[in-house]
């Protein structure tokens, strides 16, 4: 029978990884005993009360792959202490025919063992909760008494023992620039975009966090210059989990958070913060929202994919990831006037619908859609074949996971970028599939005559005209304009 080992502890502390590989050596002489083979080990270092586990999620992915008969835990509370998920897994291995052993004797598919899973379920999840309960608790006492119980200490400061102490290294020094420049005048996202031209670390990075940005946004900016923590207060219990079993939280009104004054050692002195408040709070009533022009949201930057935004002093768009996070973000610095944009598509629309009013359009435009239909196939041929090797690929991943010739962490890192690959690829395949019924539609050079109509009377291009017969722009660090309309123009090359 082949086996599949599931192993998890709850943190990442030393202790617990050796836990981890005690549970492993358990599992390999069970299997041992039982004349099993081994196919995959699955760990996790996560809270069974959470969905979200690379290992958990590989386990079921492969399950439904057939890929073992068996899963062998230490007891169920390893695999899922969430009712709910308990369940879930339960009915995944009856619909694919995997049995669950617990070696504590629990849960015994194989025997049919299964009489107590409703109790088991309801218990761990119990105390899950129990346990929850005890420690918010046990924060709120360690912060009514000012000392600090966050996981990660605020961006210049370090936790010793639950008292915030200024880091020796340049991250106060940042933090103290940022108070500096706000009050100056300096706006929060000018802050942020020279912050990232200099290569700063960011709070993310600093942390330690996985897939932290190298990137300052203003929203990191207003959160350092908002946060009490800086002038010598201890500002907590400001958010709380839902529920157990949910990483959702909501926020704790004010009158009901834990703050304590002078608990530690400030980086910004107490007027300087209050004054930045009183700033923060008088610019923000009388900025006004931006105004939005006629290629918001319609018009990208090619190199960097962020929206172009418009420049009111240069009559024109430019890339919002340079403008916001500089060259070294993105090299887009071109300007896209917006009257001669709009006078491009104009012409382009007037152009196609030109033709349309001839005498022999029709079997012109028959011609012209048969020819794009074709093209329009080949490509979906090629995306319908791209995603079939990318699902072999998986495949083969897992096969060199099982011979150990990549870690657990590089095959789920693998799967992630494939799966994201197959879903953009599953997208293009129903775009392109609608735009091969509209080359197959009789009445559509009628359709399309109706829409481009307007453009010919009225000679400019208005939002509703704009948003109904143009998708997107992109446009390159050159300058050049690509558009991408809502219909198959059959005058527009692939």
């Amino acid at each position: 029978m082949r086996c599949a080992i599931y192993a998890r502890v709850s943190t990442e502390l030393d202790s617990q990884r050796t836990s981890i590989d005690n549970q492993i050596d358990i599992f390999e002489n069970y299997a041992a005993q039982q004349n099993w083979e081994i196919v995959k080990v699955y760990t996790d270092k996560q809270s069974g009360t959470k969905e979200n586990r690379p290992g958990l999620k590989a386990l079921i992915a492969d399950g439904k792959a057939g890929m073992f008969d068996v899963i062998v835990a230490k007891e169920l509370s390893r695999l899922a202490r969430n009712g709910r998920l308990s369940y879930e897994l339960r009915d995944i291995c009856q619909f694919n025919n995997i049995h669950i052993v617990c070696l504590d004797n629990s849960i015994n598919t194989i025997e049919g063992n299964v009489q107590n899973f409703g109790l088991f379920a309801w218990l761990y999840e119990t105390e899950s909760a129990n346990s929850s309960r005890r420690n918010k608790q046990a924060k709120s006492a360690k912060a009514n008494r000012g000392l600090f119980v966050g996981s990660i200490p605020p961006y210049g400061y370090y936790s010793d023992n639950g008292v915030l102490k200024i880091k020796n290294d340049n991250t106060p020094t940042i933090v103290r620039r940022i108070f500096h420049e706000y009050l100056s005048g300096i706006g929060m996202d000018t802050i942020a975009k020279n912050l990232t031209e200099e290569a700063i670390s960011t709070p993310a990075q600093v942390a330690n966090k996985k897939n932290a940005s190298k990137q300052w946004h203003g929203s990191t900016i207003k959160n350092i210059l908002i946060n009490r923590h800086y002038c010598g207060d201890l500002v907590q219990g400001r958010t709380e989990t839902i529920m157990v079993t949910s990483s959702k939280r909501r926020d704790i009104d004010l009158e009901n958070q834990v703050i304590k004054e002078n608990t530690h050692a400030k980086i910004i002195p107490k007027e300087t913060f209050n004054t930045v408040q009183d700033l923060l709070q008088s610019r923000s009533r009388t900025t006004t929202a931006p105004k939005k022009h006629l290629f918001t949201n319609v018009l990208y930057c090619e190199e960097c994919q962020k929206g172009m935004w418009y420049k009111a002093n240069q009559k024109g768009y430019r890339c919002g990831g340079n403008i916001r996070y500089g060259q070294s973000f993105c090299p887009n610095r071109v300007v896209i006037r917006e009257k001669e944009l709009m006078q491009v598509i104009v012409d382009d629309l007037q152009a196609l619908f030109t033709t349309l009013k001839e005498d022999n359009y029709e079997k012109t435009l028959l011609n012209k859609l048969n020819k794009k239909k074709q093209l329009i196939l080949k490509e979906l041929k090629a995306a319908q074949s791209e995603i079939e090797s990318l699902k072999m690929e998986k495949l083969e991943y897992v096969k060199l996971h099982i011979n150990k010739v990549i870690t657990q962490d590089e095959l789920v890192d693998y799967r992630e970028i494939t799966d994201s690959k197959i879903k953009s690829l599953q997208l293009k395949l129903d775009q392109l599939r609608d735009k091969i019924q509209e080359c197959e539609n009789e009445n559509y050079a009628i359709q399309i005559g109706n829409k481009l109509k307007d453009i010919l009377t009225l000679n400019e291009l208005t939002p509703e005209i704009l948003h109904s017969l143009v998708k997107k722009i992109n446009c390159n660090k050159d300058g050049d304009i690509h558009i991408h309309y809502s219909f198959v123009n059959p005058l527009q090359d692939m």
